[in-house]
């Protein structure tokens, strides 16, 4: 019996259960696992190490902790610095920090702003050993 190896996981932290669920069906379809992060929860630094997504999705407005506490959270924790993270959230940050998430490697989307097809370009590129797709994967005559 051959053991299939693990998918590659990309954690989700997003209080809106419908556009999480979006955001699941989007990440399942490129063949990765989506696991929703409870919002109702703080210690997502836990959850990174027990799951090591290869990404990241957060928004910033959240019930429980601000999504840039999240993040503060982990990258200030070797464990954790280096997963990249991509925030889609509806609000608008002022340049200067937009500038910081940047130089810190962090994606920013907008809500109603970027559409599925940049998250989902987002999640691609950071799937290791993809094998790369010409115009839709399909080739021949």
């Amino acid at each position: 019996m051959s053991k299939q190896p693990p998918k590659h996981s990309v954690l989700i932290i997003e209080d809106s259960l419908d556009f999480s669920n979006l955001l699941k069906f989007v990440i399942e379809d490129e063949g990765l696992e989506g696991i929703q992060f409870p919002v109702n929860e703080s210690d997502v630094i836990s959850w990174v190490k027990r799951h090591k997504p290869i990404l990241i999705l957060t928004d910033l407005a959240l019930r429980r902790k601000d999504g840039m506490e999240f993040i503060k959270d982990l990258k200030a924790d070797p464990a954790t610095k280096k997963v990249p993270i991509a925030i889609i959230s509806g609000r608008d940050l002022p340049h200067k920090e937009l500038l910081e998430l940047q130089i810190q490697g962090v994606k920013y989307f907008r809500k109603g702003r970027a559409d599925m097809n940049e998250i989902r370009e987002e999640i691609r590129r950071v799937i290791p050993d993809r094998p790369s797709k010409v115009d839709g994967g399909e080739t021949g005559a």
